[in-house]
């Protein structure tokens, strides 16, 4: 079965991308795509990225609609193939779709230390390179709408999302591939799993006992728990790295309003 892995900016996807290469899946991404199609048109990459800015300015998505078009080859004609692509789980919808999210503030901290090396876009303090990243994860909703009609950021699109803002791309590969065979096998259709430590405990007189699973209300990408406090607490115990939990409710508010959790269920 092919695996397409998305997230938000800063998530990780690409490095938990290449550890899954390294597990034996071939890997496909829209960088490579796009050095390909350069290839066959007898253009350096830097050439074709500058004919393919100047047409996107005058309207012209056409190699959009080439690398849209080659991924959806690759996910009909080959197997065992991981995508690292932010639309991959739209052209390729019979795969494990998968949606990294992070805390925004580690988000920053990672996009800014990365972009303290050479040839990297460059952001003057990570406060700036925050508010850069909320100002792009907005115009790529915005855009996707308007060329393909998707909203990428509805987390009711993917099988797992998964938060990596306390696990390391390992640990998260490893779980894609876990999640992956229960999914196979009939165990569940749409999941989400959190870090335990992640999830906000308020007050005690403010968390319903329940008597199923943890339930947790999010609001500007912050979840706070509603309810399971005895499993919550029993994951934390355990030194559990992922724990599953229902999006009881999504306010909206935050800088993070622009993701839609509404839809999401255990």
């Amino acid at each position: 079965m092919n695996i397409t892995i998305t997230g938000n900016l800063g998530s990780g996807k690409s490095s938990v991308a290449k550890i899954l290469k390294e597990k034996g899946y071939e890997y496909s991404s829209t960088g490579n795509i796009f050095r390909q199609l350069a290839m066959e048109k007898g253009f350096s990459v830097e050439e074709f990225n500058k004919q393919v800015n100047e047409a996107a300015s005058r309207g012209d998505h056409s190699v959009d609609k080439m690398i849209d078009d080659t991924t959806t080859r690759i996910g009909e004609e080959q197997d065992h193939v991981v995508f690292d692509s932010r639309l991959a789980w739209h052209f390729a919808p019979k795969s494990f779709k998968v949606f990294i999210i992070t805390d925004l503030d580690e988000a920053s901290r990672r996009v800014f230390n990365d972009s303290l090396r050479a040839n990297s876009e460059s952001y003057e303090s990570q406060p700036a390179c925050r508010k850069a990243l909320i100002n792009r994860q907005k115009l790529e909703t915005v855009r996707y709408k308007e060329i393909y009609d998707i909203d990428y950021y509805d987390m009711s699109n993917y099988n797992l999302v998964i938060e990596s803002t306390s696990a390391a791309p390992a640990e998260i590969a490893q779980e894609i591939l876990d999640k992956m065979n229960a999914f196979q096998n009939g165990d569940f259709d749409k999941m989400m799993e959190l870090n335990p430590s992640s999830i906000k405990v308020p007050s005690q007189d403010t968390v319903e006992k329940g008597t199923g699973g943890i339930e947790v209300i999010e609001k500007g990408g912050v979840f706070t728990l509603r309810s399971g406090k005895d499993r919550l607490d029993a994951a934390v115990a355990q030194g559990a790295k992922f724990v599953a939990v229902k999006v009881a409710g999504s306010e909206s508010g935050g800088e993070d309003s622009f993701m839609n959790f509404s839809n999401m269920s255990r």
